[in-house]
């Protein structure tokens, strides 16, 4: 070992590290748990690409979930460096010539994690996306303005659909399109090709089992309806969402003044930073996509509700269901998502840790 690879190895974090933060970062949500990012380890950066391979190209046409979902695996990525005593600076979409680079993280030196890191990172390890009905409770109006301003980005703000008049229209505006999307047999096709028994095995996509299945004529009691993701699967093998329940959901919404490729990015990162958080205040969310995964009914649905700015994302935020028992999302391993290319030399032979990474 060289003095300067000695240096080198003392300033910035080791390969063992890196693939913590990733399998961290890995945990993030994605629609329909596409997993849609890559990551290069360089010698002074960690780097995140979109694997456009991942796209969904019936319900994301213009990659607007592909870069919401890559936005939450950045910010677990940070909070990971974080959490390992990392002091970081992130460059976000920093090649004009190379869009697919999304980010550039670069450490800039130690600094000790404090116990609000350690308290989200206890709280990203634990969140999963809750598809079940919440408990009968509502959220009370001081947890929400908590989540709310917990939001610290100049550009982006979370609010809670308040008004019975406005929880009306999002009911409106979620049903025409969730409709319109169910029309569409590249949906349908592309919905059931993600939603598989065999993605537990897999690392992606999602169970059957975790998608509770409303019997016909049995609806759930949810005031704005909810992805029907097993449409086109047999009855038989549909899974009952249990005893009806009327639940009474918050509805939070993040916007942004601008709706770029960098503010998309962003919002992911803000999307995942309240996922965490809810997780954090003993709550549970799900994302509510329907209204926003096509650019003509995203932007209809903005007029139909009379938002002044671009919505990035729905939650519907509850309490969790009194038993536990959902199966945490399949993730990617680490292997299949990272590439290293520097040296380690704390390792016999080629420091590859998985495959080229696209566009590179």
């Amino acid at each position: 070992m060289t003095l300067q690879t000695e240096i080198d190895e003392a300033t910035q974090p080791s390969v063992d590290e890196i693939e913590r933060v990733v399998a961290l970062a890995v945990r993030a949500p994605s629609i329909h748990n596409t997993r849609p990012w890559r990551f290069l380890l360089t010698p002074d950066t960690l780097e995140l690409w979109a694997d456009r391979r991942r796209q969904l190209a019936a319900t994301d046409t213009d990659g607007w979930a592909l870069l919401i979902s890559c936005g939450g695996a950045l910010y677990l990525a940070g909070l990971g460096l974080a959490a390992a005593g990392w002091r970081t600076t992130t460059e976000r979409l920093p090649d004009p010539t190379r869009p697919d680079l999304l980010a550039r993280i670069r450490v800039d030196g130690r600094e000790p994690a404090d116990e609000s890191v350690r308290q989200q990172i206890t709280a990203a390890e634990g969140r999963h996306s809750e598809r079940r009905p919440f408990r009968p409770d509502a959220v009370s109006a001081e947890l929400l303005d908590t989540l709310c301003a917990a939001v610290g980005d100049p550009t982006l703000y979370a609010a809670v659909v308040m008004r019975p008049d406005d929880r009306l229209d999002l009911a409106v505006a979620m049903s025409w399109a969730d409709d319109l999307e169910t029309k569409d047999p590249a949906y349908r096709a592309e919905l059931a090709k993600w939603v598989r028994p065999d993605a537990t095995a897999m690392g992606e996509g999602i169970s059957p089992a975790d998608v509770p299945h409303a019997p016909l004529g049995q609806p759930r009691h949810a005031d704005v309806p909810l992805r029907n993701f097993q449409v086109g699967r047999p009855a038989e093998v549909q899974t009952s969402s249990g005893p009806s329940v009327d639940e009474h959901p918050a509805y939070v919404v993040v916007f942004s003044r601008d709706d770029d490729a960098a503010t998309r990015l962003r919002a992911g990162e803000v999307y995942t930073q309240l996922s965490v958080d809810v997780q954090r205040l003993g709550l549970a969310a799900s994302a509510m996509t329907q209204a926003l995964d096509l650019p003509g009914v995203r932007n209809r649905v903005r007029t139909l509700m009379s938002w002044p700015d671009h919505p990035q994302m729905i939650l519907r935020v509850g309490w969790p269901p009194a038993a536990d028992t959902t199966p945490q999302t399949p993730r990617r391993p680490v292997a299949a998502v990272l590439t290293v290319t520097r040296p380690d030399p704390t390792r016999a032979g080629p420091s590859q840790s998985g495959a080229r990474v696209n566009g590179d």
